[in-house]
């Protein structure tokens, strides 16, 4: 197994966007919600704000491409931090996901 450090340049560019794009729906579905209170942030203000945007210009379907716009730069962060903690397989691993008991 091979840790984020251990990728190339460009293989640690495609786990960003891949932690994005597994972030993002549970951002857009409020699966996933921010404290702006607690963090003295905005994030989830600009968030919601995305959201109603994109439902009073009556594209909900875009809503992801709002938020974006507007929260591009803290969610890469969030998804830099969670590509960090992952850990990638190399071509001759198999990798079996489950849930041990």
């Amino acid at each position: 197994m091979l840790t984020y450090a251990e990728l190339s340049e460009s293989q640690q560019a495609k786990a960003r966007e891949t932690a994005l794009y597994s972030l993002l729906p549970d951002v857009v579905e409020g699966v996933i919600s921010f404290n702006d209170a607690a963090s003295d942030g905005t994030l989830q203000a600009r968030i919601d704000a995305a959201g109603e945007e994109a439902n009073r210009m009556r594209t909900p379907w875009f809503t992801h491409e709002y938020i974006l716009d507007t929260c591009r730069a803290d969610l890469e962060a969030l998804a830099l931090l969670q590509a960090q903690g992952a850990l990638y397989s190399g071509p001759d691993e198999y990798v079996v996901a489950g849930i041990l008991t």
